[in-house]
């Protein structure tokens, strides 16, 4: 994995994350676990998907319809 790659999947899990705290309303404490611990995290960190190159708009999505597939999330 490149540097390049590396930088693009931070800034898609800080921009996940912020999103978590403002659409669901939790703290960034609860966003980042909820995220390091679902399935989503893993797909993302695989460069293989190009998961990372997508905007992060599209990377929510995925994960809610994961999280609440699972019951993880708050309305």
């Amino acid at each position: 994995m490149s540097v390049k790659q590396k930088q693009l999947i931070e800034y898609a899990m800080q921009d996940l994350v912020a999103l978590l705290v403002e659409r669901k309303g939790l703290a960034i404490q609860d966003a980042m676990k909820i995220l390091y611990h679902s399935d989503f995290h893993s797909k993302l960190q695989d460069v293989e998907t190009g998961l990372y190159l997508e905007g992060a708009e599209y990377l929510y999505v995925i994960l809610i319809e994961e999280l609440e597939g699972k019951g993880m999330t708050q309305s």
